[in-house]
């Protein structure tokens, strides 16, 4: 395939996605005049059998998307024609994006098709992110532990030397009433062997 038919497929793919996630936006808000006006019942219909016979899909797509609509706006949907996006990470994004668009790396992007590959990349570079963040932390070794206890003692042992008239002595005396409170803490809760 040579690049230029690759350029044009992949144009029609975002062409698609733009004109699908238009009508994701219109379909939503229609399911939504409809479920809250209660019009299906003119027809002699639970909102169940509407969904299911009018609309061609089930009630809970429908209820999701009115879900997604209520809460996020047509900005949900906008941003499902440039990337997917779960609504838990929309509500992770949602400071970022505006009407203008959504703000990467201090620069408002549009929406827009163009955009979509920086978009993407950012998105997915956040994404990354989050889940080493989410990932459970290696607990230091004792020794690293040690070394920066030492150094924190070691500044405090410092500051009790200034002269008393610095004003520094209470305070430190308090920092060190607040370490043994919590080295004591910490003893109790493990286990002698």
């Amino acid at each position: 395939m040579s690049p230029f038919d690759l350029g044009a497929l992949a144009g029609k793919t975002q062409a698609f996605g733009i004109i699908a996630n238009r009508g994701m936006v219109a379909q939503a808000q229609s399911l939504k005049l409809i479920r809250d006006s209660r019009s299906f019942e003119t027809l002699g219909l639970t909102w169940e059998q509407f969904c299911e016979i009018h609309a061609g899909i089930s009630r809970s797509y429908a209820d999701k998307l009115i879900q997604r609509l209520e809460e996020f706006g047509e900005a949900f949907f906008k941003l499902a024609q440039v990337a997917r996006v779960s609504p838990e990470f929309y509500r992770v994004l949602a400071p970022a994006i505006s009407e203008e668009g959504i703000e990467i790396d201090g620069e408002v992007l549009a929406l827009v098709p163009e955009n979509a590959p920086r978009i993407r990349l950012a998105l997915r570079r956040l994404q990354d992110a989050l889940s080493d963040a989410r990932k459970p932390m290696k607990p230091p070794s004792i020794v690293e532990l040690q070394s920066r206890l030492d150094a924190c003692l070691k500044e405090m042992s410092v500051m009790s030397a200034f002269p008393p008239s610095q004003a520094l002595h209470p305070p430190l005396r308090g920092l060190v009433v607040y370490c043994q409170n919590k080295l004591k803490s910490i003893a109790a809760r493990i286990p002698e062997f």
